[in-house]
C-alpha cells in the first residue's frame, strides 16, 4: 500500500511538473506569436518604404533624362550661335576692310563710306546681342550641370537607402520564418504533452 502511495505521489509530481512545463510553453508560444505579428507589421512598413523609395528613384531618373534632353538642346543652340557669331565676325572683318579701302580711296563718295559704317555698327550690335545670348545660355548650361550633379548625388543616396531597406526586409523575413518554425515546434511539443 505504501508503494502505491509512493507511485501515486511520484505521478502527481510528474503531472504537476508537466503542467508547469505546459504553462511555460504556452506563455512562450504567446510571446513568440506576438513577436511574429510585430515582425510581420515591421515587414509591411518596410515594404511600403521600399515602394516609396523605388518611386523616388523613378522620378529622379525621369528628371535626369529631362535634364539630358535639355542639355542636348542647349548644346545645339550654343553651337548654332557660335557659328552665327563666327559668320558675323567674317562679315564684320570684310566690311572693315571695305571701310578701310573706302577711306583710303578719296575718289569714293562719303555716302558709300557712311553706308559701310552703318552696316558695321548694325552688325556689331547684332554680334554683341548674340554674344550676350551665348553667355546667358552657357551660364544656364552650367547651372543645369550643377543641378544634374545634385540629382545624381540624391539618386545614389536613395539607392543606398533602398539597399539598406531591402536588406532589413530580408532580415525580418528570416526572423519571421525562424519564429514561425519555433512556434510550430512549440505547438508540436504542446500537442505531444496532451496526447
Amino acid at each position: 500500500m505504501s508503494e502505491y502511495h509512493e507511485k501515486q505521489a511520484k505521478m502527481s509530481a510528474q503531472k504537476a511538473d508537466l503542467e508547469a512545463q505546459l504553462v511555460k510553453a504556452q506563455d512562450s508560444l504567446v510571446k513568440k506569436e506576438q513577436e511574429r505579428q510585430d515582425a510581420t507589421a515591421d515587414k509591411k512598413v518596410l515594404e511600403q518604404e521600399v515602394v516609396a523609395v523605388k518611386k523616388d528613384i523613378e522620378d529622379i531618373e525621369v528628371a535626369i533624362q529631362k535634364l539630358e534632353q535639355e542639355k542636348t538642346n542647349r548644346d545645339h543652340t550654343i553651337r548654332s550661335l557660335n557659328d552665327e557669331v563666327a559668320n558675323q565676325d567674317e562679315v564684320i572683318n570684310k566690311l572693315n576692310k571695305e571701310k578701310k579701302h573706302l577711306s583710303e580711296n578719296a575718289a569714293k563718295s562719303g555716302e558709300d563710306l557712311q553706308v559701310a559704317e552703318d552696316k558695321v555698327n548694325h552688325l556689331s550690335q547684332i554680334k554683341n546681342k548674340l554674344e550676350q545670348t551665348l553667355d546667358e545660355l552657357e551660364g544656364s548650361l552650367e547651372k543645369e550641370k550643377r543641378g544634374r550633379a545634385n540629382v545624381e548625388k540624391e539618386r545614389r543616396k536613395v539607392e543606398g537607402e533602398l539597399k539598406v531597406t531591402q536588406e532589413t526586409v530580408s532580415e525580418l523575413e528570416r526572423a519571421k520564418k525562424e519564429l514561425e518554425n519555433a512556434i510550430a515546434r512549440k505547438e508540436k511539443d504542446a500537442s505531444g504533452l496532451f496526447s
